[in-house]
């Protein structure tokens, strides 16, 4: 299988669960091509890719780790949708003490999902739509 591959038909088959979290900042592997990944993979499941796949884009994290980016802690969000059926839409994470905001607690959300604030608390909500000027 191919790293681009988006028939995981047989992993969805046998129940299969896939947390992708991926680090905005990674200087090896773009976050975009993982983002056009899933969304093949959405295609090809005939929109329902999020039903055993999601990404989860880190703000601030390089290559696996690393950077100013808040901790993610995926496997047990993986161990409660396997074991549960509990599918997250949000990972709970916290910035580490190396970071420029230690204790900094914040959403990561599940694409095409954004951290968004109103009145104090952050939550994932779908992101605004940006208007579209007319071209003269």
């Amino acid at each position: 299988m191919g790293a681009h591959e988006p028939d995981l038909d047989r992993f969805r088959a046998r129940g299969g669960r896939l947390i992708v979290p991926h680090g905005a900042s990674d200087p090896v592997f773009s976050l975009n091509d993982t983002l056009a990944w899933w969304r093949a993979l959405d295609r090809h499941s005939g929109g329902q890719a999020a039903g055993f796949a999601r990404v989860f884009p880190v703000p601030g994290m390089a290559h696996c780790a690393g950077g100013p980016a808040t901790d993610r802690y995926a496997l047990r969000a993986l161990a409660d949708w396997v074991e549960k059926g509990r599918a997250p839409d949000a990972l709970a994470a916290k910035a580490g003490p190396a970071t420029p905001w230690p204790g900094r607690e914040r959403p990561l959300c599940r694409y095409p999902l954004v951290a968004r604030t109103k009145g104090g608390v952050t939550a994932c909500a779908l992101p605004p739509k940006v208007p579209v000027k007319a071209a003269r």
